[in-house]
């Protein structure tokens, strides 16, 4: 069984090779998460930022389990 590390965050889980796509979509999520702090604690969140910041990021996450489950599917069809 394979431990998970860090790495895994930024990791292609079939070669290990690093993926810009992940990478740079956890910069944006880091720059948008700030940008919401930021704004919540200067009094500016309003329900529509509040609305917006979580439709993001919970749209990218459910869209990416989806891409992850269609390429495990395609993986286990073409392993040996």
């Amino acid at each position: 069984m394979k431990l998970w590390h860090w790495r895994d965050l930024f990791t292609d889980h079939r070669t290990g090779k690093l993926r810009e796509a992940v990478i740079w979509a956890h910069i944006c999520k880091a720059a948008m998460t700030f940008g919401f702090i930021w704004a919540v604690v200067h009094g500016q969140g309003t329900d529509w930022l509040w609305l917006t910041f979580g439709a993001v990021c919970l749209g990218h996450e459910g869209f990416t389990r989806i891409l992850n489950q269609k390429q495990q599917v395609i993986d286990k069809e073409h392993t040996p």
